[in-house]
Parts: C-alpha cells; sequence; structure tokens
C-alpha cells in the first residue's frame, strides 16, 4: 500500500502549508469506543483434517475496543484538515478444537490488539455538522495472542496496516460527538500461519467508532 503511504504525506505537507493560511486552529483530546462487525456467518476460520489429525479454529467473539489520543483541527472556511494520534485497544476471542492422535483439546484462546491509530481527516463544516474522511495507519504497539501456542500454529502481526475512516460529527461549543466507520484493507486473521499457510477470512475487518471530544 504504498501509495496510501504517499498519500498520507502529501496529506501531511499540505496541512503543514494550509497551517500558514488558516483562519482557525484548535486541538483537543478524544476517547471512546468501537464495535466490530463480524457476522456469524464469517466465524469459520480455519479447518484441517488429515487421517490422524484435526483442527479447527473459530471465531466467537469480536470484542468491543476502546481509544483515547489527541488531534488538532486546522480551518479554512468550511473546508477542514484533522490530524489524529489514538491509542486503541481491543481483543477478539476464539474457540479451537484438535484433535492430536487421538486425544480432543478443546480451548477458548484470546487475542489482545494495541495499536496506535494515525488518521487524517479532511473534511466540511456546515454549522454545527462536519462531514470527514480520511487514510488511518494502524502501528501495532504490543498485539499478543494465545493461538500461538498451539503446536504448528503462529501469528505474525504486520508492523503498519491501511485503513480509511468517514463518517459525521456534531459540535457544541467545545464539546464534539463523532460516529466513524472504518474499513481495512487487509483481511481479518490474515496473521494466523499454519505451517507455512495463512489463513483469514474473506472479509476485511470493518468496525463503528464511537468518539467523544473535548477541545481547547
Amino acid at each position: 500500500m504504498s501509495y496510501l503511504k504517499s498519500i498520507s504525506i502529501l496529506l501531511l505537507l499540505g496541512a503543514l502549508s494550509f497551517s500558514t493560511q488558516a483562519q482557525s486552529f484548535k486541538w483537543g483530546i478524544k476517547g471512546g469506543i468501537s464495535t466490530p462487525d463480524v457476522k456469524p456467518d464469517d466465524l469459520n476460520l480455519l479447518k484441517i483434517n488429515n487421517i490422524k489429525d484435526s483442527l479447527s479454529i473459530k471465531l466467537t467473539d469480536a470484542n468491543y475496543g476502546w481509544h483515547a489520543g489527541a488531534f488538532v483541527q486546522i480551518g479554512l472556511g468550511k473546508f477542514f484538515i484533522q490530524p489524529e494520534v489514538v491509542f486503541n485497544s481491543s481483543s477478539s476471542t476464539y474457540n479451537v478444537k484438535a484433535l492430536k492422535l487421538g486425544n480432543f483439546i478443546d480451548s477458548v484462546r484470546n487475542e489482545s490488539y494495541k495499536n496506535l491509530d494515525v488518521p487524517i481527516m479532511l473534511g466540511l463544516k456546515f454549522g454545527t455538522l462536519r462531514l470527514n474522511g480520511g487514510p488511518v495507519g494502524h502501528v501495532n504497539l504490543n498485539s499478543t495472542s494465545d493461538l500461538a501456542s498451539i503446536p504448528g500454529v503462529t501469528t505474525t502481526f504486520n508492523r503498519l496496516e491501511w485503513g480509511y475512516q468517514a463518517g459525521l460529527g456534531l459540535d457544541f461549543g467545545g464539546l464534539g460527538l463523532d460516529l466513524r466507520y472504518e474499513g481495512n484493507f487487509s483481511d481479518y486473521a490474515d496473521h494466523i500461519v499454519v505451517g507455512n499457510n495463512t489463513f483469514a477470512f474473506s472479509k476485511k475487518p470493518t468496525r463503528l467508532i464511537l468518539s467523544m471530544a473535548i477541545s481547547f
């Protein structure tokens, strides 16, 4: 996704140039929750069978996450650009069923994801209403997985992944409320490797993000 990196760099350079002509500038803090969009039909991740062994890994729950961070907003008329730096934490739960040399193993395994998200939002203001969208980079800080303790299974998290966010916001003085939809360009669970094979859902992770912000 090198083109996304180029777009993000251009947006940052544009923000610096835009700030010299800005009519308004504010900064603030934000926080909130997110809910992943994973349906029951999407849950079966992996199933391997042979004569002696079988292994099934199934996502049972993609849990609510939380986030907190800071932003700056540079405005020129109705148009604005808003870079953000946000710490994001979420988790998933998997059910593992395995047959190893005649012994059944049934266990619950958890994964936790801790990322530094860097959205670069472009938008328009219409009174108290804001419409915005832009690219977001997810920098892996400390993601862990219990699945890695299963023989033959490894988990490799990418250092940087890319996606996008779009949504709307409402401003009430120094308080702001945002609802965004986030999509990503990598498949769900493509960090799970069994042997030399990488497995993933046939869909890309999406989520709804609700945030409250205080600006100064």
